[in-house]
């Protein structure tokens, strides 16, 4: 839990600079994790983009193939 601006101004200095360390800590460590369910989402449909990509090339070709057949 992070520490007040009350309490840090009641610490010696060198233990509130330990302390704003801490909360910064704390502070990234929560950024990150949010950002991990942000990321998975991400990943998720940058997959399936991929997927839906290669079905398209795959298609295209096939097309391809049967009109120079003819």
């Amino acid at each position: 839990m992070s520490y007040r601006k009350k309490t840090l101004r009641q610490l010696q200095p060198m233990t509130r600079r330990y302390a704003r360390l801490v909360n910064q800590a704390e502070s990234l460590t929560r950024k990150l994790k949010n950002m991990t369910e942000e990321i998975d989402r991400l990943e998720s449909d940058s997959r399936a983009l991929a997927t839906w990509n290669e079905q398209r090339r795959k298609e295209h070709y096939r097309k391809e193939v049967q009109r120079n057949a003819e």
